[in-house]
Parts: structure tokens; sequence; C-alpha cells
């Protein structure tokens, strides 16, 4: 069982470093931190900590951002002549995120045993894209892997602001959504109840919206955890569902049909896929070993599929803007630019010009969409509380006219 051991050794100049190290026992310890030539002041066992705090901390995700910064921060290290198993030490010490930590000491601990770089970032593929274990092997055989750090830092953080366009830009509609439920099942079981004893003392027929939504409100009381139930069994059953081939294939094509998100899907993909492909291809890796790594970044299995097609095309001799034009799913102008991008040989330069054109696309998009939901919605609430409020003075208005 490997146990975390905190250390304080000085190096060749006198200088003091903290780390940490995961091992088997003390002695291991001891034995790298002496090969690496450092003098050993203090080793200490790091106790486990059984705050649920801490727990939850390694189930935190690795953001784009802080893969960013790991980037840029190893790029500029390397380019200072740092070695790669010295950077990837005082990486993990200052890298916050426990499980990217957790990784940098994996990889440093793979690279000190002679393991290159890339197949130690493969055994951590967990936290690191296939993407970026593609890139810092083609870094690596060609020499330029400091460039290739840096060119994957302005891809994350790219990927990282597109991200936060979109869930900026959707937080407005959603907090809405949220009031609105919350609004109308106040309404039905709180205020409407009230009004229940006092229909009952009218004797008068109810008229028929009154009466529908007397037996919603009585249905949503009485039997409310029957419609919380049927809520998380949807849920669980689409999650499920959408974890198989079939399901994911099935949604994946749903999704590209539907009105407004249909379209922004192409685009985000368009965006995502030129991106990726030209940064690869411009860092010295083949177009089919490219192709085969965005089919896997690309998160739409339909827009996957087709990538996959045109990586068969490429290997049967033939051109890969063919296939994506059969189908009708990539707009024409991208096309046409991998086209001219393959017959003069700048195919990764089109490619970035495509992203950026995209990324522009998708920030339009996304705030012409929010533009028509917000008032959308707002017309949605006030139909369904105005229905509910007519609804409960409907019997006296009746009352008032027979008087």
């Amino acid at each position: 069982m490997t146990k975390v051991f905190r250390y304080k050794v000085r190096d060749e100049n006198g200088e003091q470093l903290e780390g940490a190290l995961e091992a088997e026992s003390r002695e291991i310890v001891i034995d790298r931190l002496r090969n690496r030539g450092y003098y050993i002041t203090s080793i200490e066992e790091e106790q486990e900590s059984s705050s649920l705090g801490d727990k939850l901390k390694q189930f935190k995700k690795v953001k784009l951002k802080d893969l960013a910064l790991f980037c840029r921060q190893f790029a500029t290290m390397i380019d200072a002549g740092v070695s790669l198993v010295r950077a990837l030490d005082i990486l993990g010490d200052q890298t916050g995120n426990p499980k990217l930590r957790e990784a940098i000491r994996s990889v440093q601990e793979h690279v000190e045993g002679g393991v290159s770089l890339s197949n130690a970032l493969e055994e951590e593929d967990h936290v690191f894209p296939r993407l970026f274990i593609s890139m810092v092997e083609a870094g690596e055989t060609g020499g330029i892997l400091d460039e290739v750090l840096l060119e994957m830092a302005d891809h994350f953080e790219k990927e990282n602001e597109m991200k936060q366009q979109i869930t900026s830009a959707l937080a407005y509609p959603a907090v809405i959504t949220l009031v609105a439920v919350g609004v109308v099942v106040f309404l039905v079981t709180v205020i409407l109840p009230t009004f229940v004893d006092i229909f009952a003392g009218m004797n008068i027929q109810l008229p028929l919206p009154t009466r529908i939504l007397l037996t919603t409100s009585n249905l949503i009381s009485s039997y409310w955890y029957l419609f919380v139930g049927a809520v998380l069994v949807v849920i669980s059953f689409s999650y499920y569902y959408y974890q198989t081939d079939r399901g994911k294939r099935q949604i994946d094509w749903l999704l590209l049909k539907l009105p407004l998100f249909g379209d922004l899907i192409i685009k985000i993909s368009v965006a995502r896929f030129s991106r990726t492909l030209g940064t690869l291809i411009s860092s010295g890796v083949t177009i089919l070993e490219g192709l085969e790594v965005v089919s896997r970044v690309v998160s739409n299995q339909i827009v996957a599929e087709q990538l996959n097609e045109a990586r068969n095309s490429i290997s049967a001799g033939e051109s890969m803007a063919d296939p994506l034009q059969q189908n009708g799913l990539f707009p024409q102008m991208v096309i046409q630019m991998i086209r001219i991008g393959e017959e003069t040989g700048s195919l990764d330069q089109m490619l970035n010009r495509v992203a950026q054109f995209y990324d522009q696309e998708v920030e339009h998009k996304v705030e012409g969409m929010v533009s028509l939901i917000e008032p959308a919605l707002i017309l949605i609430l006030g139909l369904v509380v105005g229905s509910i409020v007519v609804s409960m003075m409907l019997p006296m208005f009746n009352m008032m006219q027979g008087f």
C-alpha cells in the first residue's frame, strides 16, 4: 500500500526544497531523493485525513484552466533548461487540484524510472486528455516540447473560454426556469388550498378550469413523491441509456435535430474539430493520427462517425473533404476551406482560421439563443401564473355576476 511522505531537502546549491512523494516505505523515498542528489533534512509520513472536506476533494475534477496553467508553467521551466523530473516535482508541489497533483506525482515517478513523458502521461489518461498526450508525443519526437506545451495551454484556455461563455449565457435562463417552477409549485401547493374552503362554502358549480386546477393541486400535494420519483427514474434511465453505444448515438442524433440547439452543437463541434486538428497537424502529428484523436475529443457521436469516415477516406488515398460533404452535416464553408487546405498544403492554417470563425459564431449563436429564450420563458411564466390566478378567481366572478 502506497503512502504519502512529506520531505524537506537541500539541493547542490544549498537551496531548501519541500515536496511530497508516494511510496511503499520511507526507505524508498530516501533512495529516490538521494538519487536526485538531494541532502535530506526531514521526512514525515503524511497522515490520511478523514474529514469529509478532504475526501470530497479527491472527487474534484481537473478543470481546463488547471490544465492550461500546468502546460504554461511546464513550458516555461523546460524553456529555462529545467529537467523534466525537477519541473514535474515543482509542479506537483504547487498544483492546487488534488487529482492533478497526484497525477503529476505519478508521471514524475514514471519519468524518473526511465519512461518517456508521453508514456507516463498515458498512465494517467483519466486526468490528461488524449489530445494532450498525442501532442506531447509529437513534441518529444520533434524536440519542440516547450512549443507544444504552449500551444496546448492556448488550446485549453480557448476551450475553457468557450465553455464559460456558454455557461454564463445560459445561467440566467436556467435561473428563470427554476424561479418559474418554484412559483408554480408554491401557488398550487400552498396558496391554492386556502381557497378550497372558500369554494366549498359557495355551493356553486365550479368552472372547469378551477376544477382542473384543484384536481392538479390535490394530486401534487398527495402524491408529490410519485412525481419526484418519476422524474428521477426518467433522468436515471436517460443517463444510463446514454452510456450505451446505441443510446448515445440515438440521443446525439436527436440533439442535432433540435431547433436552435442542433445548429449550436454543430458549430461547437466544428470549432473544436478545427482547432484540435489544426493544432495537432501544426505540431507534426499526421492527419490520420490527428483525426483519430479528434474523433475522441468531439462529444457528439454522429460528428465523430463523420470524422472516422474522413479518416478512412484518407487511408484509401482520397480527400478528407469528400466524406464530410456527403452527409451534409458540416457547413459548406468548412468543406471548401478544408479542400483548399489540402490542395495548397496549408491544412493546419485553414483549420485554425475555421476555428477562429466558428468560435465567434458560437458566441453570437449563444447570445441570439439567450435573447430568444429569456422573453419566451417570461411569457410562459406569465401565462402559467396568469392561468392559475384566473382559475382561482373565476368562481368569485361567477358568484358576483349572480347577485
